[in-house]
């Protein structure tokens, strides 16, 4: 007789908010209680607004990391205008995931009975449990929400958890809310950006009060219905909702209840529930006070953090000899590589290119192994395929519509890029006319360098290199390029160009600009011990047939352009620059530049586009490399 296994759970993430003052130590307590009484294949992450990363208490971090759970940004600021804190579970929810389903937790929540996925969610339909209270609302509001959309008031009513007098439209809390993470829209759009559209939306209309704070949960059910889904409304003992009336009074059949929303610490010891928070969290990792976990033996099968981070709470200074960062250490910076992730990854997207990509190749995959590379294909390319044997070619068609082209490249490269950081601790993403290499007298590789960042406590989120253009000068470097040479040991003379100091190093999810040239994180780490290598001016031949080959392509989808014109793509631009350049004589040999750097970061803004870029400065003159590099690829 054949037995038929049972079917496995949906895959569900859990999700939360890490935010200073507070929120980053409720979360703790949140992550614990779900580890204990949850199935150990949902997953958990913590969401901060990226610019309060900075702010969070490392030992909050290293808490979450010792459950599994890691810390991501968000963009915050200008999402919502005025500034609206409550959103913030609307812009976590718009973050990627990877999982069937997702939930979001408000921090001040703790599990408290052994759950299963299967009992939260639904296939179609978002889950939430009855809002509270709406005692604050107009008479006339749903009319009005709904009427927004031109869209009916639902027939559907139902009784709220703590205001059971009168059955009400549908009205839920935001405070725990878990939906298909694979749903679309006609028109491609998942449930969370219908929420922030809808939110966005209503907090626009005119004349109507009390939007703040409770936006989140008066469109939420218009969210649901916008998206095509429908509710899922869950029990009260899934989502207990403690405080207001029921403060100070004994909490009935408690062994029944499975989530407690307490909003306040002090509200949950009142209801003797605040001991076993404190228990739970001392099961998983050892303590029961977020602040002492660096006194707390690691748990089974987490990694040692790196010997030299420093104390929790205490922030990392340079050392006289280091240049200071573009951006404060992030909260994550002291508990070293995560151990589920491998080490590194390298991505390009390549059309042709055979002499550079055998370079990009060459140099990466010794360092880091060719299954650790990521060749993003533009159309099919034998030649390709035979370079990149043993790494991994994602083919991508080539349908000869070359409309929008770079913003859809750089667009792929960042979903790209961001995905892999789910698997790697470090991502790089270049162009394939760009090697990224430290300084020769740090003694170390690539992969080394970085990784020697975990252990000094100073590992960036994200890195930008300092850039430099290798530029060939016939007169002064006549030896031609030779496949089994390094290419610095006939091409060292280089222009500063700090357009390429891109933040092309990153261990979290990125938006990249158009080129790559900025991104949508504010704090990015200008580390001039790093550089990156433009090669494109690298060969007198083969850079001009090059250049004019690209031209030529982007001028076939978009028309001539001004030779040199400032602004749009690099694909645009001819050989008249490096015709300039490539008659120069260096004016001395070197590798430092202080002052350079320090403009580059005094001068970082943000454009219109919402990216961040440091100051767009070029070297008049070209310099020369010390023999030091010669060898380093």
């Amino acid at each position: 007789m054949q037995m038929q296994s049972d079917p496995m759970p949906p895959s569900l993430t859990l999700f939360f908010i890490v935010e200073p003052p507070s929120y980053q130590y409720l979360a703790c307590y949140l992550a614990a209680s779900i580890r204990k009484h949850f199935p150990p294949e949902v997953r958990l992450v913590g969401y901060c607004p990226e610019h309060r990363l900075s702010e969070v208490d490392p030992a909050a971090v290293e808490t979450l990391r010792r459950m599994g759970c890691e810390v991501r940004g968000f963009k915050a600021e200008g999402m919502f205008e005025p500034a609206y804190p409550h959103g913030n579970k609307i812009l976590a929810c718009l973050q990627p995931r990877e999982t069937e389903f997702s939930g979001f937790v408000d921090s001040d929540v703790v599990m408290t009975r052994a759950n299963t996925v299967e009992s939260l969610v639904r296939a179609g339909h978002v889950s939430a449990s009855p809002a509270a209270s709406l005692r604050w609302a107009p008479s006339d509001l749903w009319e009005r929400l709904y009427g927004a959309f031109d869209m009916p008031v639902p027939d559907e009513r139902i009784r709220l958890m703590r205001d059971r007098r009168v059955a009400v439209v549908p009205y839920y809390s935001s405070g725990f809310v878990l939906f298909p993470e694979q749903h679309r829209t006609p028109e491609g759009k998942s449930f969370p950006q219908v929420w922030y559209e809808t939110a966005r939306h209503i907090d626009a209309l005119p004349n109507l009060d009390s939007k703040r704070p409770y936006l989140d949960q008066m469109t939420l059910p218009i969210a649901i219905r916008r998206a095509g889904l429908e509710w899922n409304e869950l029990t009260e003992n899934q989502h207990y909702i403690l405080g207001g009336s029921l403060r100070g009074k004994a909490v009935a059949n408690v062994d029944q209840i499975f989530a407690v929303h307490y909003r306040k610490w002090e509200v949950l010891a009142e209801a003797g529930m605040a001991q076993a928070a404190y228990e739970g969290l001392r099961e998983q990792v050892g303590t029961s006070r977020v602040k002492w976990i660096y006194r707390a033996p690691l748990p089974a099968g987490i990694a040692p953090m790196a010997e030299a981070a420093p104390a929790p709470s205490a922030p990392v200074a340079a050392t006289a000899a280091e240049a200071p960062a573009t951006a404060a250490p992030t909260p994550d910076t002291p508990t070293g590589p995560d151990p589920s992730k491998a080490r590194m990854a390298a991505v390009t997207m390549v059309k042709g290119d055979h002499a550079f990509l055998s370079r990009w190749i060459g140099y990466y995959g010794p360092l880091i192994g060719r299954e650790n590379l990521y060749i993003l294909r533009h159309g099919p390319d034998p030649e390709i395929d035979r370079i990149a044997e043993g790494a991994n070619v994602v083919h991508l068609p080539d349908t000869g519509d070359k409309s929008g082209f770079d913003r859809r490249r750089w667009a792929t490269l960042s979903q790209f890029t961001g995905g892999l950081t789910l698997y790697y601790n470090w991502v790089l993403c270049t162009d394939v006319d760009e090697i990224v290499a430290p300084d020769p007298a740090t003694g170390q590789t690539l992969p080394d360098y970085l990784d020697a960042l975990f252990a000094a406590g100073r590992a960036p989120r994200v890195i930008s290199p300092f850039a430099i253009e290798i530029v060939h000068t016939p007169a002064t470097e006549p030896e031609p390029l030779d496949p089994d040479r390094p290419i610095l040991s006939v091409r060292r003379n280089f222009r500063l160009n700090s357009n390429y100091a891109k933040p092309c190093i990153t261990r979290g999810r990125i938006a990249f600009s158009i080129g790559g040239h900025g991104s949508t994180t504010k704090d990015v780490t200008l580390d001039p011990k790093l550089f990156l290598f433009h090669l494109r001016f690298m060969d007198d031949a083969l850079s001009r047939a090059r250049l004019l080959s690209r031209k030529a392509w982007a001028e076939e989808k978009s028309g001539p352009t001004v030779e040199n014109a400032k602004g749009g793509s690099t694909w645009h631009q001819g050989t008249e620059s490096f015709e300039i350049l490539s008659k120069l004589t260096p004016v001395e040999e070197r590798a430092e530049f202080p002052d350079f750097v320090q403009k580059m970061r005094e001068g970082r803004t943000q454009a219109t586009s919402g990216n961040w870029f440091f100051r767009g400065m070029r070297s008049a003159e070209l310099y020369r490399l010390p023999d030091r590099f010669s060898t380093l690829f």
